[in-house]
């Protein structure tokens, strides 16, 4: 059979399965299954799948990925995100955009707690989309703000994703963490100035109200909320950046130091350490079944040459490398309209990598720049993930319509993003490369 023979059956099977309402870990699994023995080699390739599946998870990287989920459980579940929202709210004065801009500031520092983008998500919408439409924001502009906000988790660390995609590449989880720092703030600095800047323009999309005028006590005293979390946070990157810790030990400390803050903050219930640990199991479970998935899913790409054959008919297309890199994206930002992160990049990264590593390209910046058009897939319409959490939270007056209408000036924002990530290697590599 002809690699792209394979490529396609495997490609209609998934969705094949998919349509049928089958997660997509398993979907994968049962395709893997299917495809190991009639094309590979009968009972003898069920064997390596075995072998593989354990191989594929049994890493001591791959512990980061619990422990990095239940520091942002315990943050959202103990109410401390809520507590910073509001904190960083007092010192931020009459600003053009206040809300807006709290949004994403909040967004930054959240994302550097939690790692989850939905968590992230919700959180924003249930403190801030109220008080937006109780202030007279343009819902357009409250909703498109909110769901890009919590989309930020997925760039900076610690990012739940990164773990994922340290996985499925099998590059170095701690390179992947830190480099995706530099993006997450390029993008939150250009979503600060577009709101500013539309702000000041037109001001009916963010009324200026009169903002009551704290003792610099009291906002002293509100930073209680908010420098504990920012120093849990750099406490868990510093360690990792400056070599004391691996990504597994830094994310270790993180979670124990989630659960130091709650209980110096009276946070810390029953109830809270049984939501975190649930959630927890659950997305640990999921994930590793999927880069179990993956690894099978590469394995089969390679026995029957389709990886090969991809990178040799891509590698000698007339064209420009840059060409091949570019229309590997755009198919990527096409995936993300209809389909979850995770799909999107177990079915891409196992086809795609060795093309770039033929083509003599980073594969650490490629798969940084892949994560940030994968977190542009979680805001585009019709299927991004966030702007159904958001609708979940949102008062009855906006609807899915304004939130799609809302989000797009913020995928432009996304894209140049991306752009600057593509066209400057460094943003993604350099922090990275000071690790080695």
């Amino acid at each position: 059979m002809e690699w792209w023979q394979v490529i396609l059956l495997m490609f209609v099977g998934l969705m094949a399965l998919m349509a049928t309402g089958m997660p997509i870990a398993f979907a994968f699994g049962v395709l893997n299954v299917v495809m190991l023995f009639f094309l590979v080699g009968g009972t003898g390739a069920l064997q390596a799948i075995a072998l593989s599946s354990y191989s594929s998870v049994a890493s001591f990287a791959f512990t980061a990925l619990p422990m990095f989920l239940l520091m942002g459980a315990v943050v959202m579940h103990s109410g401390l995100a809520t507590l910073a929202i509001t904190a960083m709210g007092k010192w931020l004065g009459g600003i053009p955009g206040r809300l807006a801009v709290l949004s994403v500031l909040s967004g930054t520092v959240l994302g550097g707690a939690s790692g989850s983008s939905m968590a992230d998500t919700a959180a924003l919408g249930m403190v801030l989309i109220p008080e937006m439409r109780d202030r007279g924001y343009d819902k357009h502009l409250a909703a498109g703000c909110i769901a890009t906000c919590g989309a930020l988790a997925v760039l900076i660390p610690p990012s739940a994703l990164m773990v994922i995609m340290g996985g499925i590449s099998r590059l170095s989880v701690g390179d992947l963490l830190i480099g995706g720092l530099v993006p997450g703030l390029l993008l939150s600095g250009l979503m600060l100035v577009y709101i500013m800047v539309l702000t000041t323009l037109n001001p009916r999309v963010a009324p200026a109200y009169e903002v009551e005028k704290l003792p610099w006590v009291e906002r002293v005293a509100s930073l209680r909320y908010v420098l504990p979390l920012i120093g849990l946070i750099v406490v868990v990157l510093g360690s990792m950046f400056s070599g004391v810790a691996t990504p597994t030990e830094a994310a270790a400390l993180g979670a124990l130091g989630s659960f130091g803050l709650a209980a110096a903050y009276g946070r810390l219930t029953t109830e809270v350490i049984r939501r975190s640990l649930l959630s927890t199991t659950e997305v640990t479970g999921l994930a590793l079944l999927i880069i179990t998935s993956s690894t099978a899913f590469s394995q089969i790409l390679a026995h029957t040459g389709a990886a090969a054959g991809l990178s040799r008919w891509a590698t000698g297309l007339p064209v420009s490398p840059w060409f091949i890199l570019v229309g590997m994206q755009v198919v990527i930002l096409f995936m993300g309209c209809f389909m979850d992160s995770v799909s999107i990049m177990l079915i891409t990264v196992p086809l795609f990598f060795p093309v770039v590593k033929a083509m003599g390209f980073d594969p650490v910046w490629f798969a940084i720049v892949t994560v940030v058009n994968v977190e542009l897939g979680l805001i585009t319409p019709p299927f991004g993930l966030n702007l159904f959490v958001l609708k979940g939270v949102c008062p009855p007056d906006i609807t899915l319509g304004d939130i799609y209408r809302g989000v797009l000036p913020f995928v432009v924002i996304n894209i140049v993003a991306l752009a600057f990530v593509m066209a400057f290697p460094p943003l993604a590599t350099w922090l990275p490369g000071l690790l080695h």
